[in-house]
């Protein structure tokens, strides 16, 4: 039997050993644009596809280098395109490190089955953590020098700096994960047909979220790059949190909110609307720490919201608050391998189920709400300001 959706998206069935020669012919119901007797036709008897070949596929995609800052007004590039930290090594991942190494979460499929379905904490040396072949030498050294080799003040072109990497490194794994749909095309061999129909869905529907993400931050990363080229750090706003003491995690992350702190929506995510962006990086002190909270300069930003949520917050709960919202949200997130490890079973619990809260390949919204009463016993907030 075989599976041919109709254009309302239902399906209806037909065996295929009574199908004329035509229907045979015609384009496959998948999208392949192969014809249906060279794609789907007896694709339940056929042996299934090694499940590893799109984790190798994967990696080669993240491995691709290719420098942002090329043709866009900001210079020729000079050197090879080299590894980008988008959380600073030596200011901020050597500060939290424990010989060399850091603690982050990880999600990827080899780790995830070795571990019953459920995501791993591993070790990661500072020289490989939040890393991205996203940059050339000349442009890596000449626009981040002021994130790299000053201390982090919340000045508005270290706000900009921060944001321009983040975004950079969140469209280069959008256009990394554009592999996915025709990758896994075949996964569906030696599946039943109602099982084809449903997989070929899903991966249509993760394509479709993909594309749509990487349209919106390519608009936000195309009006980063002109900020910077034009030198107008106008373009962001940003609200700095400094802390009394150093925080024993660091992270850089950028995502389209479509709730706030509490759950109330933000953005509705319509197909045809362009979603805004909030940008969150911390960075460590000698013996304080800040978190930075960046967005577009336009009305209602929705980041602007977020911040302005945050800084309502208590002293002493603002920093417990950060780090629970950034871990539903923001991959690159890496903590101090000691605090970590002497954390009790409630609080592993707690980061547990917010890191598997931003997980769902199908997009959905993270809804796990932040709780207050997790005391994962952080320096409390000193000071507020705006960039």
């Amino acid at each position: 039997m075989t599976i041919t959706p109709t254009n309302k998206g239902m399906s209806r069935y037909h065996d295929s050993r009574a199908m004329k020669g035509r229907e045979r012919n015609a384009p496959c119901w998948c999208g392949s644009g192969k014809k249906y007797k060279k794609c789907h036709l007896g694709r339940d008897a056929q042996p299934k596809e090694n499940p590893w070949a799109a984790v190798d596929v994967n990696r080669k995609a993240f491995s691709q280098k290719k420098c942002w800052a090329r043709d866009v007004g900001l210079g020729d590039c000079e050197g090879g395109v080299i590894k980008a930290h988008t959380v600073s090594r030596g200011p901020n991942l050597a500060k939290i490190a424990e010989n060399g190494h850091v603690l982050q979460y990880g999600a990827s499929i080899p780790d995830m089955n070795k571990n019953g379905g459920k995501l791993s904490v591993k070790r990661i040396g500072i020289k490989d953590a939040s890393v991205f072949h996203g940059f050339c030498s000349k442009h890596d050294r000449e626009i981040f020098s002021c994130i790299e080799n000053e201390v982090f003040t919340g000045r508005p072109d270290q706000c900009l700096a921060v944001a321009y990497r983040t975004m950079s490194r969140e469209l280069y794994g959008k256009d990394a994960g554009s592999h996915l749909r025709e990758t896994l095309r075949g996964a569906d061999k030696g599946l039943q047909p109602f099982e084809q129909f449903m997989l070929q869905k899903m991966l249509d529907e993760i394509d479709t979220g993909n594309e749509a993400a990487r349209r919106d931050l390519k608009a936000t990363h195309d009006a980063l790059t002109a900020a910077l080229v034009a030198a107008r750090t106008d373009v962001l706003s940003s609200l700095i949190f400094e802390f009394a003491a150093p925080i024993p995690f660091m992270f850089a992350g950028a995502w389209s909110p479509f709730t706030d702190l509490h759950g109330a929506e933000l953005q509705k995510g319509y197909v045809d609307e362009l979603l805004e962006q909030v940008f969150v990086s911390s960075f460590a002190g000698e013996s304080s720490a800040m978190i930075c909270i960046s967005w577009r300069n336009i009305d209602g930003a929705p980041g602007k919201v977020i911040a302005d949520q945050l800084e309502e917050l208590a002293d002493e709960t603002r920093a417990s608050a950060c780090l629970q919202f950034v871990m539903k949200h923001v991959e690159n997130v890496f903590f101090n391998p000691d605090w970590f490890g002497a954390l009790d079973e409630k609080q592993k619990e707690r980061l547990d189920q917010l890191a598997a809260d931003g997980i769902d390949p199908m997009g959905s919204v993270p809804s796990m709400p932040v709780r207050l009463d997790v005391d994962f016993r952080l320096p409390r907030s000193i000071r507020s300001f705006h960039a």
